[in-house]
């Protein structure tokens, strides 16, 4: 059987590629012929992930009732009644509530015609239900998946980078590596540098830092933990408020001293050592081959049944003309 996974909707940006590859390999793991796919796929099953506007809610409305289903996997905190409502005051693309609320109102509109919605975040899970209780609502862990790592791992002695993150710049984010810049060789890249340089950059760096967004983001960044995990990295996390199931596998630090805990790492002289044993733990107690079966079974028992699962609020079902 195959299932789609639909980029479509993120006009194929490189910013989805580790999700998008965790997924694919897990279906793949598992036994099912995984594609990705710029359009939906008619009468197929296709997997969603949450960046929605407008103009895609009839494509995938006409498409529903023309016999796709759906799988969504909501990637944003609903806070204050949005997505990620005041995670992040000062930086652009954050703080900008209008976007975030066009995205909220979009995903409220197409979710109803999900199978299942996959938060990537247990904490999210309630907020999602209380939103489309007619709906499963299900944690997706990011669990260990074959065929993802792509970085060459150096020797110590061949790595010239003391400390690298990659993400977006906050000023959080920012005060943290200006601390390190100032006696260390730091070196940061947003999302859009090439997968050829964060793996090189990887590959040479002794510590490879995970730090908040904001002092107010609670909830771990998940996608880039299994992302450095995956690749046999060693991992400084800053510490977060709320659990996370890849919290056995990376070195916790402090918020509050982030830069000085990351200098004492740099004394440790089995940092290899270390993640090469945080690998192997994480991939024997996590196989998505184990985790995602179901989860999947639920959603595809779901899409396989006949149309017009009873009626849902007319306010979500609105199809704009």
């Amino acid at each position: 059987m195959r299932v789609y996974f639909h980029t479509g909707n993120h006009n194929n940006h490189w910013g989805i590629s580790d999700t998008v590859l965790f997924v694919k390999n897990a279906l793949q793991d598992i036994g099912y012929a995984a594609c990705v796919s710029h359009n939906i796929v008619a009468g197929e099953v296709n997997i969603l992930m949450e960046n929605f506007k407008p103009e895609h809610v009839q494509d995938i409305a006409n498409k529903f009732h023309s016999g796709s289903r759906y799988i969504m996997i909501a990637t944003e905190p609903v806070i204050n009644g949005t997505f990620n409502g005041g995670i992040e005051g000062t930086h652009w693309h954050y703080s900008n509530t209008d976007y975030w609320k066009g995205r909220f109102e979009a995903f409220n509109q197409i979710a109803p015609f999900a199978s299942a919605i996959w938060v990537l975040a247990e904490s999210m899970v309630a907020g999602y239900q209380a939103l489309f209780p007619e709906l499963p609502v299900r944690f997706l862990p990011h669990g260990y998946v074959n065929n993802f790592a792509t970085v060459n791992q150096r020797e110590d002695r061949d790595r010239d980078i003391d400390f690298f993150f990659s993400g977006t710049l906050t000023d959080h984010r920012r005060a943290i590596l200006l601390k390190l810049f100032e006696r260390y060789k730091t070196v940061h890249v947003d999302q859009s540098a090439g997968a050829y340089l964060r793996e090189d950059y990887l590959s040479r760096s002794k510590i490879c830092l995970s730090l908040r967004l904001s002092p107010h983001n609670q909830i771990p960044s998940v996608s880039r933990m299994h992302y450095l995990l995956q690749n046999g990295s060693f991992v400084l996390q800053e510490a977060y408020a709320l659990p996370c199931p890849l919290d056995p596998y990376v070195m916790h630090v402090p918020s509050t001293d982030v830069a000085n805990w990351a200098v004492a790492a740099l004394d440790l002289t089995n940092r290899r050592e270390i993640a090469a044993a945080a690998h192997a733990r994480f991939k024997a107690d996590m196989p998505m081959s184990r985790i995602l079966p179901p989860l999947l079974d639920e959603a595809l028992a779901r899409s396989a049944a006949p149309l017009g699962r009873g009626p849902l609020p007319a306010k979500r079902f609105a199809v704009p003309a």
